[in-house]
């Protein structure tokens, strides 16, 4: 008799309506579906799943809470990212052989952190004014007179367009990182060789060459077309001289993307030097990873020092990292030195002339896409 009452009574609930377990009971029993894995069902300790390795974290948050925790996990400084900062200051090529062997916990990870300071970088560039890169025009300094007849005769095919001497006595180079106070551009000798080049075009358009020996010859249409073009570069070449910032648009769109893609480049190069069971590609990879952090750190220094008027910064940022990389692949690889520097050289030498085509090849891209 007992024995039926009892089970027709709910057992949560007394016959007064009083909820016998009361609040502690209910977050007892939060807390217990708590500890199931919302992926499999198993009990969880602590925060990932034992069996199915997932977070026990359902993820969903309003979306101003998602862009600030997006902001925070990418470019936030936190413990690992200092410690990482400061033993690869302290000890070149240690955070990349740890993080490589499977110490990953107590550092930045590579690629969180070369995204991190490449923003810093770019934002350095965009706030110190600086420009990618800027060209130059300076007086030539004057040839000896022997010298300067010698090169009439020997290069006269290609400074005489129609019996056009061209007043071009000047030297063209670029600059990288540089302000545009900095830079030094004549213009009264830049707009004599323009029009000299110009009217040589306008001869060269109502040229028509006689057959040659070879029969070869120009026709009328032949030099209109190879003037509009000459003509077309020199406007082109002149709002890159005259508006560095606007002909920059095209090689700061570009230039992110060449250096993130260095990044693998460094690591193949890597692996073409330095080959074993303890250079696998994932460690040049990681390493060119970190290097690319360190590289992007000594340059935004050193734009920095410029602008604050320090001479010789970039040229100090490069050594620096020169020695640091050595000490990097030392350390890393635990190879000795003079397969080190040799390696780091030849890997130096491959890394610089990719880098310099890609380079030209933006700047030449900017020129050509301003005359089309």
């Amino acid at each position: 008799m007992v024995q039926g009452i009892t089970d027709d009574i709910d057992p949560d609930v007394d016959p007064g309506g009083v909820d016998p377990i009361g609040e502690a009971g209910a977050a007892a029993a939060a807390a217990g579906a708590a500890s199931l894995c919302l992926a499999c069902g198993a009990g969880v300790i602590g925060p990932f799943c034992a069996v199915c390795g997932q977070k026990n974290d359902d993820l969903r948050r309003s979306s101003f809470v998602l862009v600030k925790d997006f902001f925070t996990d990418t470019f936030g400084f936190d413990s690992r990212m200092w410690r990482t900062l400061g033993l690869m200051a302290a000890s070149p090529g240690l955070v990349p052989s740890h993080y490589s062997h499977g110490k990953r916990s107590r550092y930045t990870p590579p690629v969180r952190l070369f995204l991190v300071v490449s923003f810093l970088f770019f934002l350095t560039l965009g706030m110190t004014n600086t420009l990618f890169v800027a060209i130059e025009v300076k007086e030539r300094a004057p040839l000896p007179p022997q010298a300067e007849a010698a090169l009439r005769e020997e290069s006269g095919a290609f400074v005489m367009i129609d019996d056009a001497d061209l007043d071009c006595r000047l030297s063209v180079s670029t600059r990288f990182f540089v302000r545009p106070q900095d830079i030094t551009v004549d213009q009264d000798l830049w707009r004599r060789c323009r029009e000299s080049l110009a009217t040589a075009a306008g001869k060269l358009e109502s040229r028509v060459t006689a057959p040659s020996e070879e029969g070869e010859s120009m026709s009328a249409e032949e030099a209109a077309v190879a003037a509009k073009g000459l003509n077309r570069f020199l406007e082109s070449v002149t709002d890159a001289i005259e508006n560095p910032r606007a002909f920059n648009a095209s090689a700061n769109e570009w230039l992110p993307r060449v250096m993130f893609l260095m990044t693998p480049a460094l690591a193949l190069i890597m692996g073409i030097f330095i080959r074993g069971r303890g250079a696998l590609l994932f460690d040049h990879v990681v390493l060119s990873l970190y290097s690319h952090a360190v590289g992007f750190t000594l340059v935004g220094v050193a734009i920095i020092a410029t602008q604050l008027g320090a001479r010789y910064a970039g040229l100090i940022a490069m050594a620096l990292f020169s020695v640091y990389f050595v000490l990097a692949l030392k350390r890393a690889y635990r190879r000795g030195w003079v397969k080190t520097i040799y390696s780091a050289a030849m890997i130096g030498f491959l890394y610089l002339t990719i880098l310099s085509i890609v380079v030209l090849s933006i700047i030449g891209g900017a020129i050509i896409g301003n005359a089309a």
